[in-house]
């Protein structure tokens, strides 16, 4: 009976997300990076991605975690949302057996677990896919880590810290910023006496793996030629929209303060959505060792942002928002005092659930519109759902040229990568190398959306969108994309 209260919240949870996911995606509400990482799942499934760019994934956490669940389901199964719904439910478990072992009541407990699990950064990062669930994953785990490095100091405790950094680093672009800007702050959740006995070697014990593991990384990537060096290269056209919604909200453009702005942003928005934190931290001042790890945490994430405004090759820093609940849960179940004032800490919690709302319309404009369509409906972005639609119009036809990499929903509305000839094909690079076009099918879209300005078939053939190839017809068409197919033998 003591594991059925964590297992029926976590199914609430699961439960909750995934008809949030259901209604997204009805919606035409999905997360790019969510659409990448499935796409990707189905190809290596398939056996149709080559090996380097499956050894050089990145993100590395999710996409392996992705790809091996989407060989072992049945077809057509909507693994990125059952992934990230799983991890959400498995989360609010482990925040409710956390808070009874705090010293919480069942009750409070449960409720504390599902303001968290449900609070509305966490519900956004759910949506956009198993990726940010993992960086949320383990930013819950680093500043545990920390609160038992602060305490022991020992060799399991450093090395729970450094792998927690491990998998920031290879579960989500920001997640690589938050682990290089978590490094000069670490001294301060070691023990005293261990930093004035040698602060250098404590902070390379504790970096370590991850450079190691980077260092493998981009190794396997020099060897392997894939998608690796994305590790350090996130789409700056990310940054560039999110400091365009942003720059509004804080009163004036981004030129000379963009740090300072991006900064600013978080800082507000974790404060906002975890006003726990600040608040039972200043119960415990003068008490560092309870204060230390969660002032690492929260300043790592603020100077994440900075970090990722600063350098351009992290995307961008709205999933840094998702910190703000995950800081309340470790404040809430290891700051002993916060159980003493078990009512205060549910009103700040009721308080950080809808700051949450307003957190993201200051700092993630983009994911509050998403959460917007997936809780009342509407409609979506048409160029998707038009790729989505192209590739089930090519389901039954083998043999299809299209640049899937630069429109993955291609490969999600086919259901499947085998068939594709993209740009991982010969044919494909044959084609752009000779200017020939000489396969069954090929498929285009406009040039007129930013799919079709990236499109690398429209840029080696800028007539063939509106015009066709010699010897093609026109089979289908939406608002976004065509369909041409080779005519047959006797055929005009």
């Amino acid at each position: 009976m003591s594991r059925l209260p964590p297992l029926a919240i976590g199914l609430v949870v699961l439960m909750v997300v995934l008809a949030l996911a259901a209604i997204a995606l009805e919606a035409g509400a999905i997360a790019e990076d969510s659409v990448t990482l499935w796409a990707g799942a189905i190809a290596a499934g398939d056996g149709t991605m080559p090996i380097g760019r499956i050894l050089a994934a990145y993100p590395t956490v999710p996409f392996l975690a992705t790809a091996l669940l989407q060989a072992g389901t049945p077809h057509g199964t909507p693994i990125p949302a059952l992934l990230a719904a799983a991890l959400a439910g498995a989360l609010a478990g482990i925040w409710f057996n956390a808070a009874r072992r705090a010293g919480f009541g069942a009750y409070a407990a449960g409720a504390a677990a599902l303001l968290l699990a449900l609070h509305p950064a966490v519900l956004r990062a759910a949506l956009a896919g198993p990726a940010a669930m993992f960086f949320i994953v383990f930013v819950y785990a680093l500043g545990n880590a920390l609160y038992d490095l602060r305490a022991r100091s020992g060799v399991p405790e450093v090395m729970a810290a450094g792998l927690a950094l491990v998998g920031l680093a290879f579960a989500h672009p920001m997640g690589a910023a938050l682990a290089i800007a978590a490094t000069p702050f670490l001294i301060l959740a070691v023990r005293p006496v261990l930093v004035a006995n040698s602060a250098g070697n404590v902070v390379l014990a504790l970096t370590f793996p991850v450079v190691f593991c980077a260092g493998a990384f981009v190794y396997t990537s020099w060897v392997f030629p894939g998608s690796g060096w994305s590790f350090f290269i996130a789409p700056s056209e990310s940054l560039a929209a999110w400091r365009a919604e942003l720059s509004p909200l804080l009163g004036g453009p981004f030129d000379g303060t963009t740090v300072f702005n991006a900064g600013l942003a978080i800082a507000c928005a974790l404060f906002l959505a975890a006003p726990l934190a600040p608040v039972a931290l200043a119960w415990v001042h003068g008490r560092r060792p309870l204060i230390a790890p969660a002032f690492v945490v929260a300043a790592a994430v603020v100077s994440a942002a900075a970090l990722a405004a600063s350098a351009g090759l992290f995307g961008e820093p709205a999933i840094l928002i998702a910190a703000g609940p995950v800081l309340a849960a470790i404040v809430l179940t290891r700051v002993p005092v916060v159980r003493e004032r078990a009512a205060a800490a549910l009103v700040l919690l009721v308080a950080g659930w809808f700051g949450g709302i307003a957190a993201l319309a200051i700092a993630d404009p983009q994911g509050a519109a998403l959460m917007r369509l997936a809780l009342v409906g509407g409609d979506g972005s048409r160029p998707e759902a038009d790729a989505l639609a192209l590739g089930g119009a090519t389901v039954g036809h083998d043999g299809i040229l299209v640049d899937s990499d630069n429109a993955p929903a291609v490969v999600l509305g086919r259901g499947r990568a085998r068939g594709l000839l993209s740009p991982a094909d010969e044919a494909f690079a044959f084609a752009l190398m000779f200017a020939r076009i000489d396969t069954p099918l090929v498929a285009v879209p406009s040039p007129d959306t930013r799919a079709g300005a990236r499109d690398r078939l429209n840029k080696t053939f800028p007539l063939l969108f509106r015009r066709g190839a010699p010897g093609y017809r026109l089979v289908y068409e939406n608002q976004s994309w065509r369909l041409y197919a080779r005519n047959e033998a006797g055929e005009e």
